[in-house]
């Protein structure tokens, strides 16, 4: 099973990978979402690294973190339009991190253990399909977005080689 669910955070990643290439430069960083594409990206990228974590106590946030800026609708530290924010370039190599380190990851997990997470009461196997449901969401989402500003033909990929290249 975990090869499978390792496939899975595979596919997904690459279909957010496909959207965050896909997102022209006007729509990247545009403010006048609630939440830009790009923060929305983040924030999902984020969220599936901490959930593949043994726990939160294990988590170490990525090396270009900035404070807050994973929580949708929150404040941030400054006004987003004043972050100079995260190219498309940084999320997909944050991207291809995440999905190199997949396997490895779920091959660590008690799939029957305590999530690691307190705020989310559910084993290890429920949190793994949760965080699947969460990356296709916010990945969904951003799709609608692109066909919203007339990209079409956004791809959907069934399933997750071990040497799937994304580039």
């Amino acid at each position: 099973m975990k090869k499978e669910l390792a496939s899975q955070y595979r596919a997904v990643l690459k279909m957010l990978f496909d959207v965050i290439e896909r997102c022209p430069d006007e729509l990247w960083g545009n403010t006048s979402y609630e939440n830009s594409f790009r923060r929305i990206a983040y924030h999902t990228l984020h969220f599936t690294a901490l959930y593949l974590a043994e726990s939160e106590g294990y988590f170490r946030p990525w090396h270009l973190h900035v404070p807050s800026y994973h929580s949708l609708g929150f404040q941030l530290p400054l006004p987003e339009h004043e972050f100079p924010g995260y190219t498309k370039q940084d999320l997909a190599a944050y991207n291809l991190k995440i999905s190199e380190a997949v396997q490895q990851r779920i091959d660590k997990l008690d799939l029957s253990g305590p999530s690691g997470f307190e705020w989310l009461p559910m084993n290890k196997l429920e949190l793994v399909l949760y965080s699947l449901r969460h990356i296709q969401h916010h990945t969904g989402q951003l799709v609608e977005r692109l066909r919203q500003n007339g990209i079409k033909s956004i791809a959907w990929i069934d399933k997750g080689e071990p040497d799937n290249n994304f580039f």
